[in-house]
């Protein structure tokens, strides 16, 4: 683990200071836009500060708990960096749900101080205006532009320490139950701090928002825009088809996303009817793809493409380098970022070497604080020398890069042997026939649990399921082969863009015998 003495300056400033910095740097560069508003720094701190204002003047302080519906526009970025400005703590909830029934749905034992939402007004999961915070039984209007003495601000803002709490996430839960994840002000500025330098990534580009705020990678892509003081694009949808028109139409240079998506923006060809010119780089995390997928995406949209390895738990753990060759891009999720270090770990608790896969443990700057309000959890997962035991499942290869095999919960065990259910899905879709696929373990009356796949299938292909499971045949092992195939037009996917592995596993089960 290497920490500069510059990464050690950046990581002890909050997401605000960078926002002033700007401001004063760079007052009138655009920093988020959308089709309806460009707002440039200056305002965008000016904005922050009047919504900070407003929040002080409603008896917010240092300390509290802000619930807030992260709809995907401009306003919940500067919502969430106007609350931490002040040390308030926003968690960022979905906003498909009321936020009182998501935090109580959630599982998570949590009583918000304030709540801000727009729900009330009928907004849209990407709407902004409309706020109104609530606390203890009364209820205030929240403007961008209000009069007021910023002095009480001025003040809360210098008592805010870079290594205090900033905001909670709640995990997909995709495989599993929700966590609220506690997340300082350091975390999120240390991920871009080391981030950006491997990426190349600067002011001359922009971003564009394409991902929930309420899950880390959507808030990352925010965060390493403000860092390193570029423009982010808000879309009003996520079609595919508007964000290709977009891409051209707004210059975007950089796009994050989850495989899935990526894929979908090749399918059938669309992208190929866009000028997309603009896009250089692409950082792709949330999902297993192989080597051939990524060379495709690459080709075809024209930019470098690098994977990427992180989690609401740890936001950056590993990812390649922009300088580094394709197939070296290509190999795994890349290489351990400077100011993080980890290890891989077997099941009686030794350190494995290079090649043996087990269950990867990290730490470093984007480390968590813990679980909101679960400590035991917490302790079961972050060991005594502060590493973070991640569930994941993976081993380094000798020059270090990193290669995930599955989660310890993604293990179909059949008849006694140990499955990765992501090492089937890549070589599911390494098969000619295969788009993207997802696989997951179901009930059987022979092994207690056996793998069941759900494909989508190349553009022009014609296959029957008892076509593709003879070409699975060919690739797979006899443990490893499905005792059920589904080919659908498109997985169901999790708000964030993953494949929803619940949803799946139900539906492949309701096609049982």
């Amino acid at each position: 683990m290497t920490i500069t003495k510059i990464k050690r300056q950046q990581c002890k400033k909050t997401l605000y200071h960078y926002l002033k910095e700007h401001a004063e740097n760079t007052p009138e560069k655009v920093w988020l836009s959308s089709e309806r508003e460009a707002v440039t720094f200056c305002e965008a701190l000016d904005r922050v500060e009047s919504v900070a204002v407003q929040f002080l003047a409603c008896g917010m302080k240092k300390g509290d708990l802000l619930a807030l519906r992260a709809t995907r526009c401009i306003d919940t970025v500067l919502l969430t960096v106007a609350a931490a400005s002040i040390g308030a703590v926003a968690a960022l909830t979905d906003p498909h749900f009321p936020v009182e029934a998501y935090l109580l749905d959630s599982g998570v034992k949590m009583t918000a101080d304030f709540i801000l939402t727009n729900e009330d007004a009928g907004e849209g999961i990407s709407a902004g205006g409309n706020w109104k915070l609530s606390g203890g039984g009364r209820t205030w209007p929240i403007a961008f532009a209000a009069e007021g003495s910023r002095d009480a601000f001025g003040r809360a803002a210098a008592a805010v320490d870079a290594e205090e709490p900033f905001m909670i996430i709640f995990t997909s839960g995709s495989t599993g139950t929700s966590k609220a994840v506690l997340l300082s002000h350091r975390n999120c500025v240390a991920n871009p701090a080391d981030a950006m330098p491997l990426f190349g990534q600067g002011a001359a580009d922009v971003g564009i928002a394409l991902l929930p705020l309420n899950h880390v990678f959507g808030f990352a892509v925010a965060s390493c825009s403000l860092f390193c003081g570029h423009g982010l694009f808000f879309p009003q949808t996520v079609d595919i088809e508007y964000v290709l028109e977009c891409i051209g139409k707004y210059g975007i240079s950089v796009i994050y996303s989850v495989p899935t998506f990526f894929l979908e923006l090749l399918k059938d060809g669309r992208n190929r009817r866009h000028d997309l010119s603009s896009l250089r780089l692409g950082l792709m995390a949330g999902g297993p793809f192989t080597a051939e997928q990524m060379r495709f995406i690459e080709s075809e949209l024209g930019l470098r493409l690098m994977p990427g390895y992180g989690m609401s738990e740890c936001v950056g753990i590993s990812t390649s380098n922009f300088d580094a060759p394709v197939e070296e891009r290509a190999a795994g999720v890349g290489k351990l970022y400077p100011m993080t270090e980890a290890f891989v770990v077997g099941e009686d608790g030794r350190r494995l070497g290079c090649g043996e896969e087990g269950e990867i443990c990290v730490r470093g700057m984007t480390l968590m604080l813990g679980y909101y309000g679960d400590e035991e959890a917490t302790r079961e997962a972050i060991d005594r020398d502060g590493f973070l035991h991640t569930g994941d499942l993976g081993y380094f290869d000798a020059d270090g890069t990193l290669y995930i095999s599955g989660r310890k919960k993604d293990i179909i065990i059949r008849s006694g042997n140990n499955i990765s259910a992501v090492g089937v899905e890549k070589k599911i879709m390494g098969l000619p026939s295969v788009y993207t696929a997802a696989v997951v373990g179901i009930k059987d009356a022979k092994s207690t649990e056996a793998p069941a796949a759900m494909a989508v299938l190349r553009t022009g292909c014609v296959c029957t399921e008892e076509e593709l499971l003879h070409e699975m045949e060919q690739v797979l092992t006899r443990l490893e082969l499905p005792v059920r195939v589904m080919i659908v037009p498109s997985l169901p996917l999790t708000s964030s863009g993953k494949p929803d592995k619940q949803k799946i596993r139900a539906m492949l089960e309701g096609e049982k015998d």
